[in-house]
């Protein structure tokens, strides 16, 4: 029987990283379990764990530490673990407790996961990410004004709350959205930069499209991550051939690959985890389809729930109207007694 793997996330599940991480662990033969029942032979945290579940497990740990808003004590949090494999990208001063092992790696990410069909490029920059409350940090108001002047497209949530119209987009529309741009801005936390990567860092170049990011903010040394000194109007009108589109695509590619093969020898996972078979991930494509397809209906049944909610309340509001007018309480609509 095919040893057991948990993956949990305790404040918030993203969902691209998930579907990397299930990959990686799948092909390396573990059976994925959901929560409850028996413990699993390997637990796999994702994020910047702030929970409280999982304190007795005794197995072996994977921590992704790919977030960086938290400073997290693993070996308190996790105090009967027998053995911790800590990933992350900044280098941690001493360990004193043998039980927690520091990897520096990032994420496994596979490109094939991630590729869409070669299309024609769009050379106005997008930014898709929700809005920050990054209060006097420059890069936030360099692309704030980037995007007012609509030299920068923008997609994402929160920005109606800087008088920014955009909407939010599911895991594979923001895909595909990327896939037919020639290039896009990233924008990081500042307690982020030089110490973890942001998401399109990899998922944009995977598609021939290139990053312009904060200086210091590629500790891996990325392809297709270009640092700026500032966000200014010079590099939303930088042209990209499609040619580079393409080399940079190849390249990414290759990077990914041989980083998630380190990834996989260094925790000690089956080198086959990183050449994961076309029909799994077909597999893992339908998820993501399968996720937007819920995306789409929940938006939707937004959009006709409101207005529905607006017109029955009107309703009861003219009904209450009328019951005035014609003198009766509404107890008594109801069969009520009215002095109760």
């Amino acid at each position: 029987m095919k040893p057991s793997c948990r993956i949990v996330s305790s404040e918030y599940l993203d969902r691209d990283v998930y579907l990397n991480v299930r990959c990686l662990y799948a092909a390396a033969g573990y059976r994925l379990q959901g929560r409850g029942g028996a413990d699993p032979d390997l637990l796999v945290v994702l994020r910047g764990d702030q929970g409280t579940a999982d304190r007795d497990y005794a197995g072996p740990i994977h921590l992704y530490d790919y977030v960086k808003e938290y400073r997290v004590d693993w070996a308190a949090r996790y105090p009967a673990s027998r053995a911790i494999t800590w990933i992350s990208l900044d280098q941690p001063g001493a360990i004193a407790d043998p039980r927690l092992r520091h990897l520096c790696g990032y994420l496994p990410v596979f490109a094939e996961l991630w590729r869409c069909r070669a299309r024609r490029r769009r050379q106005r920059p997008v930014h898709v990410a929700n809005y920050k409350r990054i209060p006097g940090d420059p890069f936030q108001e360099q692309l704030l004004g980037l995007i007012r002047s609509g030299l920068v497209e923008v997609h994402g949530g929160r920005w109606q709350t800087v008088g920014v119209s955009a909407r939010p987009l599911s895991y594979l529309q923001a895909n595909r959205l990327i896939a037919g741009r020639a290039s896009c801005f990233g924008l990081m936390w500042p307690y982020q930069r030089g110490r973890t990567l942001s998401g399109r860092m990899w998922q944009a170049p995977l598609n021939g499209c290139f990053v312009f990011a904060e200086p210091g903010s590629d500790p891996l040394g990325c392809p297709g991550v270009l640092m700026l000194e500032r966000f200014d109007e010079q590099a939303t009108t930088r042209i990209f051939a499609p040619e580079e589109g393409e080399a940079l695509a190849r390249q990414a590619a290759a990077f990914w690959r041989s980083h998630t093969e380190a990834l996989a020898a260094g925790l000690g996972l089956d080198p086959a985890a990183a050449r994961p078979g076309p029909w799994r991930i077909h597999r893992l494509r339908l998820e993501l389809l399968r996720w937007d397809l819920g995306f789409r209906l929940q938006r939707w049944q937004g959009r006709v729930a409101a207005p529905l909610a607006g017109a029955a309340a009107a309703v009861r509001q003219a009904l209450a109207r009328l019951a005035r007018a014609l003198g009766v309480h509404p107890a008594q609509r109801r069969g009520g007694d009215p002095h109760q």
